[in-house]
């Protein structure tokens, strides 16, 4: 820690600020934005319109876990890039949602009383693939996934934050190496996402459609959940930038310029996986793959959210932060993250509800008000994570070429 004078004051007076962005205001709104989706919910169950509210569940499950656990997958991969650009803050940053991991575990064993109206194989078996599409199994495998998952990013955070690893992401005037515990925790999450997260997307998303198959589609699925997580981590910053006073981390414009180069560049790593798997499917012009992107990019209604899609997560970031002024701006940064969001919400709807709803698109009050709800639980899971990271932000701690 900066031996600063000033940099001390500001970390004793850092709770109350923090109180004002993460505290019990936060949690309240939050809190009730729950209790809204709930009853949202609830009454869609009570009035027929159980297929929508279902539709809408799983579609924010698989977003919002894929923000939570691809910001905690971030922050494993600066151990793995040994990224010393923002001391402890950057990895603050990415761990901050994790509590909503265990959230995501107990909603998803939610989907069981949804079943029939989610999965068509339940109501309708596919006897060639009984062994895998069956309820037990699914709910089985996945539920251990997802718990083994979040028991892993645990262990990793709770090791990410002891002493010795905060004095290596401090110490900048040296290239050794993370301490071993780190160098154990942080792979392991990176392998168990890319396995756990292929898994459910051909569970809880190719398996609405059960007689499509795309060998690519994990690592595309994959990949938006961890860029979902790398933009609101830069939105975040945006935010707290300027909620925490004169001399935070945020305001360092090096620090944004790192942040707007990581959205950019996973941004286009999205749109080449998105390419890659639709090239190999439109040149092998097979009817068992191509009615899955025919259907949502060439007919309507779904191919303007579609293009949408394209629009927001990928020619937006690329357009816009292709310089390093519009990196830098916290406006423009935020701006942009916040739109991808808003992309990779209608992306994570377009992958799910075609297959359940071939000819309309059933979105209305209670899909939004149900979406509200799972963003209140995120945002309440977020508040301990966001103290920490306000916190670090304002610890006066040396980064990246300051400590020299």
């Amino acid at each position: 820690m900066s031996s600063n004078p000033q940099a001390v004051h500001r970390e004793r007076a850092m709770p109350q600020a923090v109180d004002s962005v993460a505290g019990t205001t936060m949690q309240s709104i939050a809190g009730a934005m729950i209790a809204v989706g709930a009853i949202a919910f609830v009454f869609a169950l009570l009035r027929g319109a159980a297929a929508i509210a279902w539709q809408a569940y799983l579609v924010n499950l698989l977003f919002f876990l894929g923000v939570a656990q691809g910001a905690v997958v971030a922050s494993a991969a600066f151990y793995l890039t040994q990224a010393k650009w923002g001391g402890s803050t950057p990895y603050r940053l990415g761990e901050a949602f994790a509590p909503f991991l265990w959230v995501g575990v107990f909603l998803f064993f939610g989907l069981y009383f949804g079943r029939s109206l989610i999965f068509p194989w339940v109501t309708h078996p596919i006897p060639q693939k009984a062994a895998w599409l069956n309820v037990p199994f699914l709910f089985a495998r996945d539920g251990i996934g997802l718990g083994v998952m979040a028991a892993a990013s645990f262990a990793f955070i709770r090791v990410s934050r002891g002493d010795d690893v905060r004095e290596w992401t401090i110490a900048t005037s040296d290239i050794e190496l993370p301490p071993h515990s780190i160098r154990v925790f942080a792979p392991l999450v990176a392998v168990l996402f890319a396995v756990v997260y292929t898994l459910i997307s051909f569970d809880l998303v190719m398996s609405l459609a059960p007689v499509w198959r795309s060998t690519l589609f994990g690592w595309y699925f994959f990949a938006g959940a961890f860029w979902s997580g790398l933009a609101a981590m830069a939105l975040v910053a945006t935010m707290l930038r300027g909620r925490l006073g004169e001399h935070n981390l945020f305001t360092n414009p090096v620090v944004m310029h790192d942040l707007g180069k990581i959205v950019f560049a996973f941004s286009v790593f999205w749109i080449y996986l998105l390419f890659s798997q639709y090239i190999v499917i439109w040149y092998g012009d097979l009817p068992v793959e191509t009615f899955f992107i025919v259907q949502r990019v060439h007919h309507m209604p779904w191919s303007p959210l579609s293009v949408a899609c394209l629009v927001l997560i990928w020619l937006i970031p690329f357009v816009v932060l292709m310089s390093v002024r519009t990196k830098k701006s916290p406006m423009i940064l935020g701006t942009v993250s916040a739109l991808g969001l808003v992309g990779m919400w209608l992306e994570r709807y377009v992958l799910v509800v075609p297959s359940l709803s071939l000819d309309a698109i059933p979105f209305g009050p209670t899909q939004f008000l149900i979406s509200i709800g799972f963003l209140g639980a995120f945002l309440i899971a977020a508040v301990p994570g966001l103290n920490r990271v306000a916190r670090a932000a304002t610890s006066g701690e040396p980064v990246g070429d300051d400590a020299e």
